[in-house]
């Protein structure tokens, strides 16, 4: 019996190591709280409401295929997101811009296309400037900031060839940008890259923050996408900027004076990916992902001024597919992690010890059914 559980064990872990080296995720970042303290989220598809009482209703349904990957919200409380899509019989993906009232009522801005107009997005100034990043992350040639006017004119605020630099307008230069936010002072902030920037609304671009994703100990290498590491992030009213560096489980704080610490980790088999700083507290977007590529329900964690952290809500806890997906990525991350945080020396020696072990429980358990016959 003792064999048959080793094989088994060892058997997974193979498949686990071989899978998640090759596993990238770009999951649901997006995460507002309206002026009564509400919080509105996204799983990806279904957009969500917890309440000051804590009642969790759907606040938009979900559509299988169709992902909503952030959120954000303007003054009046109204929610505005983007849904992403792909249309087989065309090839092509679809995008829209929609908003919906504190009511429920849902309105398109940009109704879905295939060839949406340059500029339209979801981040929007006071003035009703929009402001989109026009990137691809696969030829990596050019990343722009582009602001779209009310009159629907369609400039560069900065931005140029794909790269890292500070500067104004076309000077600076940006590489994978992801999350992005409005601070108390009109400015953009941005997580580009290993690096958390600032774009002011002349163009200039400054560097706050470097060097972050770099994988931890109690980081995994396989969560990073195309992107890098960190996700969502958010600024509150001091201009301190909270990043979810989803890679190495934790909340960053960039302090107004650049220092730079962790405020939170997020235990396996959750990370977190999207923040919002309101009234002083943190609101933390955390999603479970268990080896070798299963998503559970998202979580909703809040952080207190005195730092006491509660969970507010989970999704999808309550079945028993659920409850053995999060006790297998516990064990499996416990059982891999050696692998990953010491380079490939110690990653092929480790899957060339699992082969051996694996030969050597065959041979074992060939021998004795040999001598019971």
């Amino acid at each position: 019996m003792r064999i048959r559980l080793t094989l088994t064990s060892l058997f997974v872990a193979t498949l686990v190591v071989l899978v998640a080296g090759r596993t990238q995720a770009h999951p649901a970042s997006g995460i507002v709280v309206d002026r009564s303290g509400n919080i509105y989220f996204s799983d990806l598809e279904t957009i969500w409401r917890l309440d000051t009482q804590a009642r969790l209703t759907v606040f938009r349904e979900g559509v299988r295929g169709r992902h909503v990957h952030e959120l954000s919200i303007d003054d009046h409380d109204n929610i505005y997101g983007a849904d992403v899509s792909y249309n087989p019989s065309t090839q092509g993906w679809i995008s829209d811009v929609w908003k919906m009232t504190p009511e429920g009522n849902f309105t398109y801005l940009l109704e879905p296309t295939e060839n949406p107009p340059p500029g339209w997005s979801i981040w929007r100034d006071r003035a009703g400037n929009m402001y989109l990043v026009d990137q691809n992350n696969h030829t990596k040639t050019q990343t722009l900031l582009l602001r779209r006017t009310l009159d629907g004119q369609v400039t560069t605020l900065a931005g140029g060839a794909y790269g890292h630099a500070d500067g104004k307008g076309s000077q600076a230069r940006f590489s994978s940008v992801g999350g992005i936010a409005f601070g108390p002072d009109g400015s953009l902030y941005l997580t580009d890259g290993a690096f958390v920037r600032r774009v002011t609304m002349d163009g200039t671009v400054t560097t706050l923050a470097r060097d972050l994703s770099v994988i931890t100990s109690e980081g995994r290498r396989w969560f990073t996408g195309n992107y890098g590491s960190l996700a969502g992030l958010s600024v509150d009213a001091g201009g301190n900027v909270y990043v979810a560096d989803a890679g190495n489980r934790r909340l960053l704080k960039i302090n107004t004076d650049g220092k730079v610490e962790a405020m939170f980790r997020s235990e396996p088999p959750y990370y977190p990916t999207g923040v919002a700083a309101v009234g002083g507290n943190l609101y933390i977007l955390e999603v479970g992902f268990t080896l070798p590529n299963a998503w559970s329900g998202p979580r909703i964690r809040k952080i207190d001024p005195e730092g006491q952290s509660t969970v507010l809500t989970t999704l999808g806890t309550g079945g028993l597919r659920s409850r053995i997906a999060t006790q297998a990525g516990v064990i499996a991350e416990s059982t891999l992690a050696f692998l990953y945080n010491n380079g490939r020396i110690r990653y092929t020696l480790a899957f060339l010890g699992v082969g051996t072990l694996l030969m050597i429980a065959m041979i074992i358990w060939r021998h004795r059914r040999r001598a019971r016959a």
